[in-house]
């Protein structure tokens, strides 16, 4: 039998629960799927104990090492870090459950578990490697991750709400090339696997790999990202302008991300706005525009993405004040002089004032 120290102690992440470990198991299983579609992954949970299986994959002694993985720069994929398995093993042995890699494939099964270190004095997370042929009969994978001792109660209220893998039906408002529109208010996961939770959401989001950028604790994604992948997936959808007009967080960059006015989320805006309001309408911000707006016209105060729409459409006209007089030709004569009087001559001034004189006895 072959021992393996890894420098992690094993008070190391002390916020991580077992959902988080839990997280980086599936993670690393559905990461080898889409690399290699053949390496299928599947899973169980029976009376008290999880089982997680790639169908090919098998876990060199190498991959121990921090920071070493085959993920990095790989959009398919979820983890970037090299860390994702380690540390899901330790946090699972912190909270008393019984971690097994059955590594078939290199007919090895590796046991993990806190040693006290001579070298460093502290318990280190420690893999014990058996090159013994456990087997009795050909496993259907060639790895599998078993854990052991983790509750009903566990399973059902904290794993299973944070995977939409095991949950048996969530509702969906739409499928996008960015990810699925879930019904779960605020809820954000990536490739089916718990984020955080955002209270401005309206819906929730199940982002594909590489949509959404996050932190190594795949815990964290900026105000910003989450906004702006959000209106990205609403963009085509036909109940965009509705949300804009409640003034949603989901959609709060959609009026941004338009080239043109003739699109039909622009011609959907216009034509919401002319129904509900009136074709005498006209969409403002704040107060002071409203205060601006002419005599005959209604003043309405919607959010500036939803004006941004409005206003794009080449339907829309700016209002005009019915109640002032347009210039006469003899003022508009009258001011195109005075905009250019200091470029003529003296003897050119009074000649053209002589005209205007002449024009107004006509």
């Amino acid at each position: 039998m072959s021992k393996f120290e890894l420098s992690l102690a094993s008070d190391y992440v002390p916020d991580w629960t077992i959902v988080d470990a839990i997280r980086e198991l599936f993670q690393n299983a559905l990461d080898q799927e889409a690399q290699t579609p053949d390496n299928t992954a599947s899973w169980s949970y029976k009376d008290g104990t999880f089982k997680i299986s790639n169908k090919t994959s098998t876990l060199e002694t190498k991959s121990l090492l921090l920071g070493t993985t085959t993920k990095e720069g790989d959009d398919r994929t979820i983890g970037q870090f090299g860390e994702g398995y380690k540390i899901a093993t330790l946090v699972l042995l912190r909270n008393a459950k019984e971690v097994t890699i059955y590594n078939y494939g290199l007919r090895e099964v590796w046991r993990p578990r806190f040693v006290k270190s001579r070298r460093f004095g502290a318990e280190i997370l420690t893999f014990f490697v058996d090159k013994k042929y456990p087997w009795t009969q050909v496993p259907d994978n060639d790895l599998t991750i078993e854990v052991a001792g983790i509750t009903q109660e566990e399973w059902d209220e904290q794993i299973v709400p944070s995977n939409l893998w095991l949950q048996k039906t969530y509702g969906i408002e739409d499928i996008t090339e960015y990810g699925e529109i879930i019904d779960q208010p605020g809820m954000v996961y990536v490739n089916g696997l718990y984020v955080c939770k955002y209270e401005p959401y309206t819906y929730g989001y199940n982002f594909k790999p590489g949509q959404l950028k996050l932190d190594r604790d795949r815990k964290l994604a900026s105000d910003f990202d989450l906004r702006w992948l959000a209106s990205k997936m609403w963009l085509g959808n036909p109940r965009a302008v509705e949300l804009v007009e409640a003034g949603v967080a989901d959609v709060s960059y959609v009026s941004n991300m338009l080239w043109g006015s003739d699109t039909q989320i622009v011609a959907d805006a216009y034509a919401r706005f002319r129904l509900v309001h009136g074709p005498r309408a006209v969409p403002v911000t704040t107060q002071e525009e409203a205060d601006k707006v002419p005599a005959g016209y209604k003043a309405v105060i919607v959010s500036s993405n939803y004006k941004n729409l409005i206003t794009r459409s080449s339907a829309y006209e700016e209002p005009e004040d019915d109640s002032i007089d347009p210039l006469d030709p003899l003022d508009k004569l009258q001011q195109w002089f005075e905009s250019i009087e200091d470029n003529l001559t003296d003897e050119q001034q009074d000649q053209f004032n002589e005209i205007m004189e002449e024009l107004k006895l006509q």
